[in-house]
Formats: structure tokens, sequence, C-alpha cells
């Protein structure tokens, strides 16, 4: 029996034609022996791009706890304080980390209000449409009478005439008003309402000719006015109800008066917020932990490892970021040096962080700026060993040597450096299977030509035997009875 085959060379032979072996299954058996080395870099190359994967997973992991970590690293981040105002109806307060806590009296007498001014036409009422171009053209020119000799010049023609197109002509000048119409529900009820953005007072002038209705003349509905309060005994004005500066880090707004008695503003630690910053931290950093206990993980039983089970570089990033929460701060103000003394402590044997709840409550309540200063100490200075900074900067120092780009460089991260070299490895393996394969196409063809030529030798042989036994009288044919 014979076969008819296509090699990977192209070359088509025919197995078995004179000997009755199967050569192409020999061939095909010999190839898959030569190809050995192949399958064992192909195997090698899946495990390294399994290694990238989960490299680049971790390094994911590792810039979003640094990202984490920026928002603790400096006092004005860390350490929030809350305000608040015990009559909610006199003001709100918000605080920044730069407030200290305290208490103060707050006393408001009259409210900051912004000038009004209303149009009038020359009847002393409002006019019959806000989109009819029924204005004459010219100029609208608002003043503030504290600076006079800077007014704003509003252009009015035929394509904004209207109440509605002087409004938006008015708002788009930068003139320091708000325009607007409003409708009065009379028979004409439209008109041009002008409001200051401050406590300033302007001037409206008309300068308008032809048209169908007269030139706009306008009236002081709405005196402008400070605000006037108090502020633990101080007299105090300003020109809006927002008050940013009166104390440190502390913005006021203001929204209604009160009586003789005044109100109460509190200002303290938010232990809460900082709270939920350090548990977002364990949280991170722990999703950091979970990532490399998988990739390094040895199942006795199954006797199966993590992609990364053995890998020199994952030891390196383990120690690098374990390294921060083992080593005391030097130089730390207060009360704590060391994560543990606040209550967050590591398991020996998966590297996971937990927080004492109760420790670290106690924590912030006795020595808040101390739980500060260990995570934000030395923020803004160079130059120093990376151990003297706080918590979070030297987790974000540590996370960028392990994470920096690869420039091929001193300064290029660990796990970037490990990634580069799997990828050029990678190539090299490809570069290798390919300069195999031409080599094994070249040897597959040799193959198949002296199988090839065996057959026909053989085929040649017995051609010529049959043709001696035959001049000899020699049948070569059999029967069968």
């Amino acid at each position: 029996m014979s076969t008819q085959s296509i090699s990977s060379s192209g070359t088509i032979s025919f197995s078995g034609l004179a000997t009755g072996m199967d050569t192409s299954s020999i061939v095909s058996q010999l190839m898959t022996l030569e190809r050995a080395p192949e399958k064992l870099m192909t195997a090698q190359k899946t495990k390294m791009q399994n290694q990238v994967s989960a490299y680049n997973a971790l390094s994911s992991a590792l810039t979003s706890l640094q990202s984490l970590m920026a928002g603790m690293n400096s006092a004005d981040t860390f350490a929030a304080k809350s305000a608040s105002v015990a009559d909610s109806s006199v003001a709100s307060a918000t605080a920044t980390s730069a407030a200290q806590a305290g208490t103060h009296t707050l006393k408001v007498t009259s409210l900051a209000r912004s000038q009004t001014l209303v149009s009038e036409s020359s009847t002393n009422s409002g006019y019959a449409s806000d989109t009819a171009k029924n204005f004459g053209t010219g100029t609208i020119t608002i003043a503030n009478t504290a600076d006079p000799l800077h007014p704003v010049t509003v252009n009015i023609d035929s394509t904004n005439n209207s109440l509605q197109g002087i409004a938006s002509a008015i708002n788009a000048s930068g003139a320091n008003v708000t325009a607007s119409v409003v409708n009065d529900g009379s028979g004409t009820p439209y008109r041009l309402a002008i409001i200051g953005k401050d406590t300033g007072t302007y001037s409206v002038t008309s300068g308008l000719t032809g048209g169908t209705y007269d030139a706009p003349t306008f009236d002081e509905k709405v005196a402008a006015s400070q605000a006037v309060f108090q502020l633990d005994g101080i007299d105090m004005t300003r020109t809006t109800n927002t008050v940013a500066n009166a104390l440190p880090g502390i913005s006021l707004n203001l929204q209604g008066q009160t009586d003789s008695s005044g109100t109460t503003i509190t200002i303290g630690n938010d232990t809460a917020a900082v709270t939920t910053k350090i548990n977002n931290f364990v949280s991170g950093y722990n999703s950091v932990m979970n990532l490399i206990n998988q990739d390094t993980a040895y199942d006795a039983t199954t006797k199966t490892a993590g992609v990364l089970f053995g890998d020199s570089t994952i030891r390196t990033v383990l120690d690098s970021i374990q390294t921060v929460l083992t080593n005391r701060l030097p130089g730390a103000t207060g009360s704590f040096s060391s994560l543990a003394d606040i209550g967050i402590t590591t398991d020996k044997y998966t590297g996971i962080l937990s927080a004492d709840s109760s420790k670290l409550s106690s924590a912030l309540s006795s020595d808040f700026n101390s739980v500060t200063s260990l995570f934000t100490q030395n923020t803004g200075t160079f130059g120093l060993a990376q151990n003297q900074y706080g918590i979070a900067e030297q987790f974000n120092k540590q996370i960028d040597s392990l994470t920096h780009f690869y420039s091929g460089t001193g300064s290029s991260g660990i796990i970037s450096t490990r990634i580069h070299g799997l990828n050029d490895s990678m190539t090299n393996i490809d570069n290798q299977i390919a300069a195999m394969e031409v080599r094994m196409i070249s040897m597959e063809a040799n193959l198949n030509a002296q199988f090839t030529a065996m057959e026909q030798l053989v085929s040649n042989t017995t051609a010529w035997g049959n043709q001696l036994l035959a001049g000899l009288g020699v049948s070569t044919t059999s029967t069968t009875k």
C-alpha cells in the first residue's frame, strides 16, 4: 500500500510504492524528534509571557498604592481637620489641615448683598417681548463707582437688540455683573435685571438710538452692602458672604444673622477621615501582597507553583516594601515611630497587614500630630536617607525604584527592568525557533528525497530482477487455486 503526502517544505512524496514502507510516517516521526527543542523553547516562552503578565499586574497594583500614598505624604493632604457651626442657619464652615483645633464665637450683624438694577421703559413699565429686536443700536456702558475711569462698553447692533440679546451681550462683556431677563407677570412683563458680582455699586448708561422700544433706564432696587460680623469679639467686614481668611485654614459661608449671643464654631481633628485614609493604605498594601502571595505560592499536594515561584526579582520587591513596615522612623516627633505603635501589624506568614481599630483610635485621640508625623515627616525635603522620610514618602520612593519606566540606566525600576529582560529573552527565543525551523524544513526535504531515491532504487532493482527471471523462463506471477 502506498500513500501520497505533502511535506512542510512543500514537496510531494509518494510513500511505499516499492518497499511497502510508510516512509511519510517515518519522516514525520523523525521530524517530531528533531523539533523537540522547539517545543521546549515554546514552553519556556509561554512561561515568560505569564511572568510578564504577572509583573505588569503587580506593577499596576504598586502604582495604585503609590497614588494612594501621594495623598498621605504631607500634613496638608493627610491631617484632615473638621469644622462645625452650632447654628447651621447662621453659617457653615470647612477646614484644611492648616486649621488649629479650638472654638470661636461668631456674631453676624448683616449679610453682604449685591446691588440690583432693573430696567424701566419711558412709562415706568416693562416690555411686551423679550426676544423682539425692537431696541435701537449703539452702546450700553457699565461703570463701577469705585473705579469710574475703567467702564465696560457693550456694543448693541441689529443682531442682539432684544432684551435677551442685550443680557447675553452684557454677560459676555467681562463686566463684573450678571444680566438676566425677568418676568413680573404684568401686561408688559419683561425687564432686564443687572446684579453685581460683588458688593460694588454700579451705574448703567444706555446709549441706544432708534428702534421701536425706548432705550431702557435702570433703577436701583437693592443697594449693595458688605457683610458685617464679629469673630471672637473683633469687628470685621467682607465684600462677600464667603470669609476665607479670618481664621487660618477655615472658610466660612455666612448665611444668616445672629442674636446678641452669637453662635460657636468648633474646629477639631477629623480622626474619622484620617482613619479612612490609613485603612485605605492597609487595603492597598494588602492588594499588592495578595498578588505576590498568589504568584509565588507552591502547592505541595498538586505540586504546582505560582508563575513567579523562585523568581529572585519578586524577592527583592517583597524585601523592599516590607522594609518600610518594620523599620522605626528616625526622628519621628511625638509618641509613635512605627506602624506597630498605632496598631498596624503584619502577619508573619502571609505578610498581610491588619489594623487594630481600637489601638488606632486611641493613637489618633491621644497624639494626632504624632500619627501625622509618622506618615508625613520631612515631606518636601530632599537628599535625606530614605528611612528619614515619613511612611507615605518612603513607600513613594520604594515603589518608584520598583516601577520606574525602563530607560536602560540606573534609574530604571527593578520590575520594569525584569519585564524588559523577559521581553528580550522571548524575542531571542523567537529568533532561535525561526532559525531552527529553516533547518527543519531543509532536513525534512532531504529525508523525503532520500526515501524517494530508495523507493526508486528498490523499484528499479525489482524490475531488473523480474526481467532476468523472465529470460530464464521463470514466472514472476503466482496463482492461487
